[in-house]
């Protein structure tokens, strides 16, 4: 899945503006690459979903209006960390999609209008139906293949079912160099917050990510006991900081370090008794991670 990803961004032809969506009154008009636009769109729906969740917690009324969710969502963390395009994809997107983008994950009394060139929604509570990682997929997928920001084949990447431990791990490698590649400068300390929330996202990049989770905590806990003991100067986070941009060009590997020394996933030497070891480590550190995690994903 991530390789096709990474193939296609490579690929980079300049979207005119006439290609985007009608652009809204007041809507700044962008240019975007083909794969930049994808990726902001891909990381505005993520971006929605977590704002109308923080929203139904705070009133079980929903009053979304385009401009202001774009300000809200779009100039916040995470995409501060982001480089610039996903931001200017992201007002975009929201300013003139808000109704196609909250409208599947609002519960009930929905009602959207437009008030003097402007976008809204709003409604009642946040969809039990869309408390499901497989459904807020296909909304990902369904949203920005109608919206043309991402090409047919984006649709049929991330729906294998994956059941060996090495070929997972490799997986997880992917996802998370994708994600960081997100970064518009990546520190150590944003790399440690990045790592903390990293494997609740493989839910958003796969249907049925259960393996890849997998991998994903148990090299997250492994790392996690490290980081304790030294924090920001800890050797995985200082490793991949210094040799950020080789890793992202697939110069430099930490595929290796990660599926043979911290998961054993791609080890012909594996531990059985790690699968529940792995269990307890993650149920503590979710616990410190509430505390210690600073930004999200």
């Amino acid at each position: 899945f991530v390789s096709a990803m990474l193939q296609h961004s490579a690929a980079a032809v300049v979207l005119g503006v006439a290609l985007l969506p009608p652009v809204a009154h007041g809507v700044e008009k962008i240019e975007l690459t083909q794969g930049q636009y994808c990726k902001a769109c891909v990381a505005t729906v993520e971006g929605i979903f977590e704002y109308a969740k923080r929203q139904t917690k705070t009133s079980p009324k929903m009053d979304l209006v385009g401009d202001v969710v774009a300000e809200k969502v779009c100039k916040s963390a995470p995409f501060t960390y982001y480089k610039d395009f996903f931001q200017k994809g992201c007002r975009h997107i929201v300013s003139t999609n808000i109704t196609k983008l909250v409208r599947p994950i609002i519960s009930t009394e929905v009602k959207d209008s437009e008030i003097h060139g402007v976008n809204q929604v709003s409604g009642k509570g946040f969809s039990n139906i869309f408390q499901s990682d497989s459904l807020i997929f296909e909304h990902s997928k369904t949203f920005c293949k109608e919206l043309g920001a991402c090409p047919d084949t984006f649709y049929d990447m991330g729906r294998d079912t994956i059941r060996e431990s090495c070929r997972a791990c490799g997986e997880f490698v992917w996802d998370l160099k994708v994600l960081l590649a997100r970064e518009k400068k990546l520190t150590p300390q944003r790399l440690a917050d990045v790592l903390q929330m990293v494997c609740e996202k493989l839910a958003l990049l796969h249907l049925r990510p259960g393996k890849i989770e997998e991998s994903c905590e148990a090299f997250v806990d492994q790392w996690y006991e490290s980081y304790l003991e030294y924090g920001n100067e800890e050797q995985f986070i200082n490793t991949v900081v210094d040799n950020f941009d080789p890793i992202m060009l697939g110069q430099y590997d930490i595929g290796t370090p990660i599926c043979n020394e911290y998961t054993k996933a791609c080890s012909r030497k594996k531990s059985k008794k790690k699968g529940k070891k792995n269990k307890k480590k993650t149920a503590a550190r979710k616990k410190t991670k509430k505390s210690s995690a600073k930004t999200e994903l």
